[in-house]
């Protein structure tokens, strides 16, 4: 190849031709699904420990579990095991700093108090796609002899004086996500798993702590024995060959059946480019365009994986934020087969059936497929116990509570919830009322509604911490995203074509669209800027002399109002009705009770005063002043029927309906005019009909 380059060269020099050689784009790797594997390393309980798994205390074993603890045993609960409490905490070696399995590394020498088998065996790996109920056998115990303290694995890091169960396979076949699950017990709270493995250079990680995962907690779809499992969240590690665990309950208790998932996610040539959806199918209805999303397909999901038939909520009412509680150190090529390691994690070894996060966004703003069924249908996830339905699960990749949320995955979960929520005209700013489904993770009891943000946290309706004190903390700023790609400019716009009577300017517009991400979507605050503005005022004074008067406004007129509904000694509803107390409108109506008493009729109910009616008002008028009159037509009930139905029409497009309008007459007659009218404007559905008036 030198040689060929040499000559060309000579060749252009001499000649002085500029020759174009043509250039061919590899086509990029095409997509397949992905072989994952899974193998489960069984350790039992700390009363009867199984395969390499060995119980210990304070680094001292006990070979037999707690049954074999010198004195009458634990009796253990009844799906779990138990230690009495320790009347003096034995001391602990000191902890090395946390650090998750791919920062610091340690030699392939155990650490003091830790020993492998002599001889260890790697875990059976099973293939995914055929899962069964019934764990892989884990490594034979290295030897008859029974374990030593030597062998009782030490993080440093233990709760003392509670019984841990510790397992340590330093020669596995190759992994890159761990988790940890156990038989489900209501019972058996705080179980933290501590995890370090073993790299292909033969040095061990630093040990990261894996506590439990509140995501789902029933019993999985079609389960004959309607066992549940819980467990940790599953953790990517990266190429790893080993693997050490350490698993306590901060009580004393450990649950039964603990066993540790190692996923091997397979490789594809297309992770490094991943491809993305198209929108076309999903963007039907939608007055938000639909962001960038990477498939299934293309980041190789597995359907011999699925086992769950779709199922389908009614509608969408809100979005819940998650975290994966994952490692952050990740690049942009590991995820799809981060992806594969979570999707075969919640549907074999959680026995979802599938991933259970709808949606999951990495650190670098790139957003995924992750539940099947449909990115703009109504499918049920299993990400929030007891809050599947009606609601969108959006996860971010990576564990939030140690570290500050890239602002570039904020941006992409408000641009994935803005394209959602304006497929079902959910209210980014507003609030809706789920039912509980009830579960052993959920806050709240099965049947109970709980009146929820339309955009909320794990944490407000799990016992979790998820999505993570920084992730949670950052819930205001994607709802104000939310707001921002929803339609506020056509919201602002909409207010003022309605409210001022014309177009915005750029710097109003502009100004307004910040005021509403700023107030976190506060559309009061922003109809309220309107509604105290002179120009607001000054347009209304007018229109008040127009309609009673039929005339324009007189400077003196103006000052003297404008006074008035700045101080507060009158609002702007009530303008119209004390210009008609005057001498100016009596004499309209030809300086007679029954013209006078008509006009009011006309303005205020639309129709003629009738003939038997007039004596009654005119008696009141001459024995209690005009304004008694104005008060009894004008805040009469059918009045404000009226007005409520005028105010629908104007701002909504539409009339109000019977029962709207004896809904809101009350709230006129007590409130006034301008509440009522505030209402409506900042209501969800005249924001939906700006972004079809202003698209």
């Amino acid at each position: 190849m030198r040689r060929f380059a040499t000559g060309s060269l000579a060749f252009l020099s001499l000649t002085g031709t500029i020759l174009v050689l043509p250039v061919y784009a590899a086509p990029l790797p095409e997509a397949h699904p992905v072989e994952t594997s899974i193998a489960e390393v069984a350790l039992g309980s700390v009363v009867d420990p199984v395969g390499d798994a060995v119980v210990g205390i304070d680094g001292e074993v006990l070979p037999d579990g707690l049954d074999g603890r010198d004195g009458p045993a634990a009796a253990p609960s009844p799906s779990g095991s138990s230690a009495p409490a320790p009347s003096t905490p034995a001391p602990t070696a000191s902890a090395p700093a946390t650090t998750g399995p791919s920062e610091s590394e340690s030699t392939a020498t155990p650490e003091p108090g830790t020993s492998a088998p002599t001889t260890p065996a790697a875990p059976t790996t099973s293939s995914a796609p055929a899962p069964s109920t019934t764990p892989a056998p884990s490594a034979a115990p290295s030897s008859s002899e029974e374990p030593t303290d030597e062998d009782v694995v030490v993080s440093g890091d233990e709760v003392p004086g509670v019984p841990a169960l510790t397992v340590s396979q330093p020669s596995t076949e190759p992994f890159s996500s761990v988790g940890v699950t156990w038989q489900a017990d209501s019972e058996i709270t705080d179980v933290v798993a501590q995890i370090r493995v073993k790299r292909p250079s033969g040095r061990w990680s630093g040990w990261t702590t894996l506590e439990a995962d509140d995501a789902e907690q029933v019993a999985p779809p079609g389960s004959a024995d309607a066992v549940v499992r819980a467990g940790t969240a599953p953790y990517w590690t990266d190429d790893a060959r080993g693997i050490e665990v350490v698993v306590q309950g901060a009580r004393g208790d450990v649950p039964e059946d603990v066993r540790v998932a190692l996923i091997d996610p397979g490789e594809s040539a297309a992770d490094s480019a991943p491809a993305v959806a198209s929108a076309a199918q999903d963007q039907a209805n939608a007055a938000v365009a639909m962001p960038p999303i990477v498939s299934r397909a293309a980041w190789g999901a597995d359907p011999n994986l699925m086992q769950w038939t779709p199922q389908y909520a009614p509608t969408i009412k809100a979005a819940t934020i998650h975290h994966t509680a994952d490692s952050n150190n990740y690049s942009a090529e590991q995820v799809p087969a981060i992806m594969r390691s979570i999707y075969a994690y919640h549907s074999q070894t959680r026995d979802w059936g599938d991933i259970g996060y709808n949606v999951i966004v990495d650190k670098f703003g790139r957003i995924f497929e992750g539940r099947a069924g449909g990115l703009a249908s109504t499918v049920i996830g299993a990400h929030a116990g007891g809050f599947n339905t009606n609601t969108f699960g959006v996860s971010m990749l990576g564990n939030y509570d140690l570290v500050g949320v890239p602002q570039a995955t904020i941006n992409a979960i408000a641009d994935v919830i803005a394209w959602k929520f304006s497929l079902y005209n959910v209210d980014p700013a507003g609030s809706t009322v789920l039912t509980s489904a009830g579960g052993g993770t959920s806050r709240y009891a099965a049947g109970q509604q709980v009146a929820l943000p339309t955009i909320f946290g794990h944490r407000d309706v799990g016992s979790t911490a998820c999505p993570g004190k920084y992730g949670y903390v950052k819930l205001p700023e994607i709802r104000a995203g939310v707001i921002a790609r929803s339609g506020a400019e056509p919201f602002v716009r909409g207010l003022y074509q309605d409210m001022m009577g014309r177009a915005p300017d750029t710097v109003g517009l502009q100004g307004w669209v910040s005021t509403l991400a700023a107030t976190n979507g506060d559309r009061r605050a922003v109809v309220r800027g309107f509604s105290y503005s002179y120009e607001y005022r000054l347009l209304a004074i007018r229109q008040a002399y127009q309609t009673v008067f039929n005339r324009e406004v007189d400077p003196g007129g103006i000052s003297t109002w404008m006074r008035a509904l700045q101080n507060g000694s009158l609002r702007i509803d009530q303008l119209g009705p004390v210009l008609m107390t005057s001498a100016e409108f009596y004499l309209r109506g030809g300086s007679s009770d029954a013209g006078f008493v008509d006009n009011i009729y006309r303005a205020a109910l639309g129709r003629p005063v009738d003939p038997s009616e007039v004596g009654l008002w005119a008696w009141v008028r001459q024995t209690m002043g005009p304004g008694a009159v104005i008060d009894g037509v004008w805040g009469s009930f059918e009045a404000s029927m009226r007005r409520v139905n005028k105010d629908y029409t104007y701002y909504l497009g539409r009339p109000a309906s019977v029962a709207e309008q004896r809904a809101w007459a009350p709230a006129l007659q007590a409130k006034g005019d301008e509440a009522v009218r505030e209402e409506i404007i900042i209501s969800w559905e005249y924001f939906v009909r700006s972004r079809v008036r202003f698209p």
